[in-house]
């Protein structure tokens, strides 16, 4: 075993540098957003480290339950010594942010990065508690017309059941999603409001318009190169076709992960009256994010 004043000082070395951390909807592009920004020679950034449901919330409770069995303790063999101090509620925040440090340590694998992050999608609800970890952090979101959110997810999750009625599948599984996807733009606008300095939030339909000066633009943000050649190499190891294993963008492979890499295929998928219960909803994002409805 390593010793651990050594892994507490590679720690702290780690902490100083440009940590960051991608979110967004599911099916939004947050994973080619992930992989896109890996690809930078002085950027490491994975997905998903999963530090909020596997690594925040077990330790609240284990502290938790910690806390009330040294209290049963203090109030029975120990009540007239004082027992044993309780937990402090900082020393859960110190667990959760070592936790997330020794998971970034072990993600760079070495390489010198002068920028870490990690891309989970629940991350826009996670970063205000991140941020009071590494007040340094960045956050970087990503937007899609949720309409093409959805038409993704459909195609993605969705398993036929024989008899099914597809059209009041389609419907019910539509009015299932509209709350979290409202919730999420909405933690994103209000990130974006909080940490202006701190926050950048790209669009789907942005990246696949202008993928370059986007790109440079994510790599300036992070405070590493946006040199031409560098910003060209990731764009190209990270295309539809490259993701895919040579499958060009516009074919579609349902139940893929990278399924069909275009802009407004919801028409594909949804009709007018789906259409329209997602404007009814969620009609307040297009005109903050650029889209059409």
């Amino acid at each position: 075993m390593e010793s651990w004043t050594g892994r507490q000082d590679e720690l702290t070395r780690l902490a100083g540098k440009q940590l960051f951390f991608v979110g967004g909807a599911p099916r939004s592009g947050t994973t080619w957003l992930q992989q896109m920004l890996d690809c930078h020679p002085d950027v490491s950034c994975q997905g998903e480290g999963l530090f909020w449901n596997q690594i925040a919330l077990p330790l609240e409770t284990m502290m938790a339950q910690r806390s009330q069995a040294l209290e049963a303790k203090n109030a029975g063999i120990f009540r007239h010594t004082g027992g044993y101090p309780l937990p402090q509620p900082d020393d859960t925040e110190f667990l959760i942010g070592t936790a997330i440090l020794l998971a970034l340590r072990q993600q760079t694998a070495g390489r010198r990065c002068l920028a870490v992050g990690e891309k989970t999608p629940e991350n826009v609800f996670f970063f205000p508690r991140l941020k009071r970890l590494f007040p340094g952090a960045k956050l970087i979101a990503i937007a899609r017309d949720p309409r093409d959110v959805l038409t993704s997810a459909w195609h993605f999750f969705h398993k036929p059941v024989p008899g099914e009625d597809d059209v009041a599948a389609r419907k019910a599984f539509i009015r299932s999603a509209l709350p979290s996807l409202g919730e999420g733009a909405r933690a994103m606008i209000a990130l974006g409001e909080a940490h202006p300095a701190d926050y950048m939030m790209v669009t789907y339909e942005g990246l696949q318009q202008s993928p370059a000066a986007m790109l440079a633009q994510l790599f300036r943000f992070l405070g590493v190169s946006d040199r031409n050649e560098v910003v060209v190499d990731c764009l190209a190891r990270t295309s539809f076709s490259a993701l895919t294993g040579g499958r060009p963008a516009g074919v579609a492979q349902n139940g893929s992960f990278f399924r069909k890499g275009t802009v407004g295929d919801w028409t594909s998928t949804l009709t007018p009256e789906m259409n329209a219960m997602v404007l009814h909803d969620l009609g307040w994002m297009f005109p903050h994010f650029g889209w059409v409805a």
